[in-house]
């Protein structure tokens, strides 16, 4: 029961950073600069606070996991399945990569918020 549990809350957090990531890249517009990495960034911090909001404990592990999964499912689809290649900037081109780490800063710096609240 805890293993489906886990699978639907790390699911959730996926699901809440994609949804951000759409939002935020749909209002800014395709970039081809650095600004291409806002919307990850905001995604994944989104994703990582409410992978701590199911467990202050757990959330930053489960947020890696969630950043993870979610990078590997991007680059899968863009790289594999749309056949796209990486041309111009690598950093631009490779922007799912950068899901795990946005999503360990929400998760940490959430709990950092707690911990800091409770004072």
């Amino acid at each position: 029961m805890l293993a489906v549990l886990s699978f639907l809350r790390t699911a959730i957090a996926m699901m809440v950073g994609s949804f951000v990531w759409f939002v935020v890249s749909n209002g800014l517009g395709e970039s081809t600069s650095v600004m291409a990495l806002l919307p990850v960034w905001l995604g994944g911090l989104a994703g990582g606070v409410v992978c701590t909001l199911y467990s202050a404990r757990q959330g930053v592990a489960m947020a890696a996991v969630s950043g993870l999964l979610l990078a590997l499912i991007f680059l899968w689809f863009r790289h594999i399945y749309l056949a796209l290649p990486v041309t111009g900037s690598a950093l631009v081109a490779l922007w799912p990569l950068w899901f795990p780490p946005a999503y360990y800063v929400g998760a940490y710096g959430y709990v950092l918020f707690l911990l800091r609240s409770r004072r």
